[in-house]
């Protein structure tokens, strides 16, 4: 049976992705999938599995596609997805239980689910991103905002609430995060382009002591709170690598409201 739901997807250049993780959307109604100027056949691929192609200029990161359009989708429910993520059957099954009792998502803004990344195609243990992570997966667009800022663009509206389907063992998103270092760092490149902007706007500030020790806290957390040891050399890798990032956004923070505070006049 089909829902009432509009999947979003955002890709570029991604076809083998797609093949995998657009079938598992098929009981959405409506499913965008907003193509960024792909090279290969990304958007005939869509085609084929019943997405309806939208061609738009490449951008820093989905959540710009997601703060446009959000509002002229034919359903009112969206599901927010990657062409990396794949849904399980048995969180599809949870999901489509949900909407057969209406009466449970009156109040709800948005529907969190189970989420679990993959590294070179490996299941991670450990590291900041391993374990059984959560994230926003379907949205209500008159009960919920989004921003066109990275990674913080979106929250509740005030009035509505958060329903968190719990992890049972099977019920997860697949999230095929990273095919190899060369793309992990294209892609976190292209991020710390706005982090600096989006963090501030959302109250983050930075020091240059926090900057300093930004590193050994940001690896320790990674490698040991988060037993990235785990994973073993990836682990290590990935450690650093937050570490890396961490430091590196803190410094675009900094940089982003010493220039705001440049442009503020002067206090008397």
């Amino acid at each position: 049976m089909q829902l009432p739901v509009s999947a979003i997807v955002v890709g570029y250049n991604e076809a083998h992705l797609l093949k995998k993780s657009l079938p598992m959307l098929a009981f959405c109604k409506e499913i965008l999938y907003f193509d960024l100027g792909s090279k290969d056949d990304s958007r005939e691929v869509a085609e084929s599995m019943g997405a309806q192609v939208i061609i738009h200029e490449k951008v820093d990161s989905c959540e710009w596609i997601h703060a446009k359009f959000a509002n002229s989708t034919k359903y009112e429910w969206l599901l927010i997805t990657d062409p990396d993520e794949i849904l399980s059957r048995e969180l599809i099954d949870e999901i489509s239980q949900l909407f057969n009792e209406p009466d449970k998502l009156e109040k709800i803004g948005e529907i969190t689910t189970p989420w679990i990344f993959y590294f070179k195609n490996k299941k991670l243990t450990g590291t900041h991103w391993g374990g059984i992570s959560r994230r926003t997966l379907l949205v209500h667009n008159k009960r919920f905002e989004f921003k066109a800022l990275i990674h913080v663009g979106r929250q509740v509206l005030p009035g509505y609430s958060t329903l968190n389907i719990e992890y049972t063992g099977k019920n997860f998103i697949h999230h095929y995060w990273m095919s190899g270092y060369k793309k992990l760092f294209e892609k976190h490149l292209r991020y710390l382009r706005n982090e600096g902007e989006a963090r501030y706007k959302t109250g983050r500030r930075s020091t240059l002591k926090g900057i300093i020790t930004e590193p050994f806290h940001a690896f320790k957390y990674s490698y040991k709170s988060r037993q990235g040891y785990k994973d073993g050399f990836t682990g290590l890798f990935l450690s650093v690598f937050w570490a890396w990032y961490e430091s590196t956004a803190q410094i675009k923070n900094y940089t982003y409201q010493r220039s705001v505070e440049k442009k503020l006049p002067p206090t008397s």
